[in-house]
């Protein structure tokens, strides 16, 4: 039991996410977005600030916004097997990049190459630098 709490019902909470881990993400989807625009011929960013404000603009999307809509989703997601989780990760990663200026994905279909990009180098990232 590291970092949570029992509450006055005798069960063990664990502690919200805090700024740093807030932090750590949003640094780690701008390193994977860096390699994704690498990768993804169809994802560019043009300076270094619209990178780091589109990933923080992710992190909070993915935070905030992708729980409620992986719910509504659960029975296409169970119906396709998950891969239209695929689709959602590449929708999160289209609203993110269209809303920030400087920043220019050429498709949908760009879109979700790039998000499994982002997965996996998250993935990798994770599984280096232990949970964050």
């Amino acid at each position: 039991m590291s970092g949570g709490y029992i509450d006055n019902k005798g069960n063990y909470v664990e502690p919200s996410r805090n700024r740093e881990q807030i932090l750590i993400m949003a640094l780690t989807n701008a390193v994977a977005m860096l390699v994704a625009e690498r990768l993804v011929t169809g994802l560019h960013f043009s300076s270094l600030l619209s990178l780091l404000v589109a990933a923080a603009l992710f992190t909070a999307l993915n935070l905030s916004i992708k729980p409620i809509l992986q719910i509504a989703a659960l029975p296409l997601t169970l119906l396709t097997l998950g891969v239209f989780a695929l689709i959602l990760n590449g929708f999160m990663l289209w609203l993110a990049v269209w809303l920030i200026p400087g920043c220019t994905l050429s498709g949908f279909g760009a879109a979700v190459v790039a998000s499994i990009v982002i997965s996996v180098c998250n993935l990798l990232i994770s599984w280096i630098f232990g949970k964050f």
